[in-house]
Order: structure tokens, then C-alpha cells, then sequence
């Protein structure tokens, strides 16, 4: 089996994992885009026949400092986050979004609690608190689970998709932009070098 290094980027981090074997099972390729694209999300989505059951995950999303650790988070429809108001003063907390998505309020949380809500819809949405203006986060809720965050357009690699048909796609987060879906067959072999395009909206 052919090897190869990997450079793993996601929650701002970047991971190196060293030599590890192509996969049978994977989709890897490059994004080309624009200079004024930066963070974005490669993603699978697949046909109605192959489509995974992905159980319930919880995200747990730090409130700490007035801050949102992390403030972009990306979960899979069905997922719950949990906000963990972590302060170490006596400082309470509200989480609340009006996006068309999905719209909630959770009423304040104060020291040590924890306030939980489910994503069903797919798409992008901001939450806020109402007590500290400055506090915003972002979640990205996408259909399956085979996915990378990539701080900037690059190389990408999704391991271990189930065989079927696939979309292979991005969500941009300059909102000028956006992804041209490719559509794809996961078989026995990798698929790879794919050019996954940015393109002006």
C-alpha cells in the first residue's frame, strides 16, 4: 500500500501524522480559490442509498474569559452542543440565535452551568450572548460526518467514506464565495487528485 505524509488541519491547529497509508476507502485532492478565501470546510455529502446514520454526538463549547472556546464550531445535523459557562467569577451567560435555521434561546447560565441545544437543519448559523456584546460564535451543522476544517485553501484528505455515491463540497465562510460540487463514486480505490474550485457567487 503506497504511503504518504499528511498534514491534518482543523480548529486552528495543524497536525503532521507522519507517514501513514493512502486508504482504500478516501477522498483527497486540492482546493483552488481566490486570495480572499481563508477558512473553510470540505465536506461529503452522500446519496439518499449510502447515506450514514450517524449517532448523536454532544460538542461541548467552553464559555470562559467572556469568550467562546472555540467561536467556530462544526457538528453533523442531529448533534447536540453543550455551552459550559467555565468562568471563575460569579459572571452569567446567554446564549441565543435568530438565524432562520434554527432560532432558540437558552436563558441565562450562570457559574458552572450548562445549557444544551439540537441541530436538525444543515447550514451555517451565528449565536451570540445578549450579557457581553462581544461574545459571538459560528456553527457549521453538515449532513455526514466526513469532513476537514482547513484554515486555508490546500491540500485536503477525508478518510474512510462508505462505497457509494458522494458530493464532494465546501462551506465557504466569505460570503462571496462559494464551492462548485463535484460528484464522486467511493469504490475500493482512493479517489484522489481532485481540484475542488472556489468561485465568486
Amino acid at each position: 500500500m503506497k504511503k504518504r505524509s499528511l498534514y491534518f488541519v482543523g480548529a486552528g491547529l495543524t497536525y503532521f501524522v507522519g507517514l501513514q497509508p493512502l486508504a482504500a476507502q478516501s477522498v483527497s485532492g486540492h482546493i483552488e480559490a481566490p486570495a480572499q478565501v481563508k477558512q473553510l470546510v470540505v465536506y461529503l455529502q452522500a446519496e439518499a442509498a449510502v447515506k450514514p446514520n450517524p449517532s448523536q454526538k454532544t460538542q461541548v463549547i467552553s464559555q470562559k474569559d467572556t469568550t467562546f472556546h472555540s467561536p467556530l464550531t462544526v457538528i453533523v445535523a442531529g448533534d447536540k452542543i453543550q455551552w459550559s459557562n467555565d468562568e471563575d467569577k460569579e459572571i452569567d451567560h446567554n446564549i441565543y440565535s435568530l438565524s432562520p435555521l434554527t432560532s432558540f434561546d437558552l436563558g441565562l447560565g450562570e457559574k458552572g452551568s450548562k445549557l444544551e441545544q439540537v441541530f436538525k437543519n444543515t447550514g451555517v448559523l451565528n449565536y451570540y450572548c445578549s450579557v457581553h456584546k462581544n461574545m459571538e460564535g459560528k456553527i457549521i451543522i453538515l449532513p455526514d460526518r466526513y469532513y476537514q476544517v482547513l484554515e486555508q485553501p490546500g491540500d485536503f484528505f477525508i478518510d474512510n467514506p462508505p462505497e457509494g455515491n458522494w458530493t464532494l463540497n465546501a462551506v465557504v465562510l466569505h460570503l462571496r464565495y462559494k464551492a462548485e460540487p463535484i460528484q464522486l463514486t467511493v469504490g475500493k480505490a482512493p479517489v484522489k487528485n481532485l481540484t475542488l474550485k472556489i468561485i465568486k457567487k
